[in-house]
C-alpha cells in the first residue's frame, strides 16, 4: 500500500496560523479533498489526528472527504463521526491494508505528519503551497526529524495562486 502525506502549507511552512486555524484561501480545502478523494481510485483511506478531524467536523467540512476508509489517530478513545480509531500509525496502516486499501492519505495534523515521517512510513509527500505567509503558527512537522531525501516527481498549478508539488521519499 502506498502512503502519501498530503498537506496544505503556507509559503513559510505552516499548516495553520498561530491560533491553530488553517487560514488558507477558500479553494485550499476543495483542492486538498479532490486529491485525497482520488486515493486508491476513490476507494482509498485517509488518516488524520483527532484534533484535525474534530476541526473539520466542527466547521461542517467533513462531508467533503468521501473516501470509504477513515482512521483517526488517537491515543485515547475518539468517537468522531464515521472515523474509526487507530492507536498508532502502524495500526492505522494495518487496518487499511486489511480492508484492501491501495493508497492511504496521511492528512494531518502536525503530530500525525511527524509520527509517520519519523517512523519511515511515508512513500510520497504532496504539498499544496498556498499564497499565504503566517509568520508564526503550526509547523508542518513540529519536531525535529532525521534528514529525509525527497525526489521531485511533479509540480502542478492548482489555480492562479497555489502550486502542488509531489515528491517521492528516497529510501536508503
Amino acid at each position: 500500500m502506498k502512503t502519501t502525506l498530503l498537506a496544505s502549507v503556507s509559503m513559510d511552512g505552516f499548516i495553520a496560523d498561530a491560533s491553530g486555524v488553517p487560514s488558507f484561501p477558500e479553494a485550499a480545502w476543495p483542492d486538498w479533498c479532490a486529491r485525497a478523494n482520488q486515493a486508491g481510485g476513490g476507494a482509498g483511506g485517509v488518516i488524520a489526528g483527532r484534533a484535525s478531524v474534530e476541526q473539520i467536523v466542527e466547521f461542517g467540512m467533513a462531508d467533503a472527504v468521501t473516501l470509504p476508509h477513515k482512521r483517526v489517530l488517537s491515543s485515547r478513545e475518539a468517537d468522531v463521526a464515521d472515523w474509526k480509531r487507530a492507536g498508532s500509525p502502524a495500526e492505522a496502516l494495518a487496518t487499511l491494508a486489511a480492508a484492501g486499501v491501495e493508497e492511504a492519505i496521511v492528512g494531518g495534523g502536525r503530530a500525525v505528519y511527524h509520527a509517520f515521517m519519523a517512523a519511515g512510513l511515508v512513500d510520497e509527500v504532496v504539498l499544496d503551497l498556498q499564497p499565504a505567509v503566517f509568520g508564526s503558527g503550526v509547523p508542518l512537522f513540529g519536531e525535529e526529524l532525521d534528514v529525509t531525501a525527497l525526489k521531485l516527481l511533479e509540480t502542478t498549478p492548482l489555480n492562479e495562486d497555489a502550486l502542488r508539488v509531489r515528491y517521492r521519499v528516497v529510501r536508503g
